[in-house]
């Protein structure tokens, strides 16, 4: 089983969709400092144009990362929809269960690895580009991300732990990658649309709340008297635990026959 995981991972490292997903990342953390830099230039030195506001912005866009998710499973993934058979573990053939285990933990190897070089990417590039400031990044700016960050990572969680379940469910990637989208993107804005003031309806002002798209918008601001930290990584780790039951039931009802001899 270890040995099935590692390989994953891996592989997933040496596809070209991991590299271009860096170079993603790479681009987002030049983007966002240049036009910080912009902005202090057109409109002076003022607060929001400084280092440590890179920090700030960068926890309102956890969200971006979240609906990245299913890029990221998808590279594990790799182009081939996975049997048993083509799961060797060191003790035998794989079942369809330790596959799938191995595929969604290959994902969540994958996404720490993005994580920590988005993390060391973002402050050194940040740091790099507002080295002359007089209010540069220190030692509470990044303490502070970290907590958010932190706080983010059930989410996180969830949202692979979607693109794994959509990636067993469908062979076809376009069907599962507009799976996850509706699930995460779609039904969620649909939910905060008709909760907010133009329809406000109370049933989905209560729904809103168990939305991970609004644990997303609450995560930066901590004196929030709607953010309930207790109930954010409940929902992570609850969305998580379902989408991968019913990831497993599906996937392990499936015939595969067609698959054996790709």
């Amino acid at each position: 089983m270890l040995h099935y995981i590692f390989n994953e991972f891996d592989k997933s490292l040496r596809r070209k969709s991991a590299y271009v997903y860096f170079a993603g990342i790479f681009a987002l953390c030049i983007i966002a400092n240049i036009a910080v830099i912009a902005f202090r230039g057109i409109y002076g030195t003022n607060e929001g144009t400084y280092a440590y506001n890179i920090m700030e912005y960068a926890a309102w866009s956890f969200i971006v990362a979240y609906l990245s998710c299913i890029l990221i499973a998808d590279t594990v993934f790799g182009s081939r929809y996975p049997v048993p058979e083509k799961g060797k573990g060191t003790a035998g053939e794989l079942n369809r269960a330790q596959v799938y285990a191995g595929k969604l933990v290959a994902s969540l190897m994958l996404a720490l690895v993005f994580l920590i070089i988005t993390f060391v990417v973002l402050v050194v590039t940040t740091a790099a580009f507002h080295a002359g400031d007089d209010r540069t990044l220190d030692s509470e700016a990044i303490r502070i991300f970290c907590g958010k960050l932190f706080l983010a990572l059930p989410l996180f969680f969830a949202g692979i732990s979607f693109a794994v379940m959509f990636l067993f469910i469908f062979e076809d990637k376009k069907k599962a990658f507009a799976g996850f989208y509706i699930i995460t993107l779609f039904i969620p804005r649909l939910i905060i649309f008709l909760a907010g003031d133009s329809c406000n309806i109370s049933f989905f002002k209560m729904l809103r709340t168990y939305t991970i798209s609004q644990c997303f918008t609450l995560i930066p601001y901590p004196l929030n008297p709607d953010r309930n930290v207790p109930l954010m990584i409940a929902l992570g780790f609850g969305y998580a635990a379902i989408s991968i039951v019913i990831g497993i039931i599906i996937y392990n009802k499936k015939d595969l026959k067609e698959f054996r001899n790709d």
